[in-house]
């Protein structure tokens, strides 16, 4: 092949390339963002539901009702069946 046109393949793949990486990093950076945004919008949330009344401000586990000492009555509909 001519090196004229050699050098107009090489110098065309090589910005295709260059292209194609900046749509990549903007891609991840987009990515990212989106992730940035999530985790601020759960943190936002679960200091809301904190300052909730009656929310558990002590824990940050949840706990069941049983864990707590409390033993609730199973409704006859729900009771198992024993035969």
């Amino acid at each position: 092949m001519h090196p004229d046109i050699l050098r107009q393949l090489a110098a065309d793949h090589v910005r295709q390339m260059i292209t194609q990486a900046g749509q990549a990093r903007r891609a991840h950076e987009a990515r990212q963002a989106r992730r940035r945004q999530l985790a601020t919008y759960l943190r936002w949330s679960i200091r809301l539901a904190a300052r909730r009344p009656g929310s558990r401000q002590e824990s940050t586990i949840p706990v069941t009702p049983a864990a707590d000492g409390r033993v609730e009555k199973i409704p006859e509909s729900r009771a198992p069946i024993t035969g």
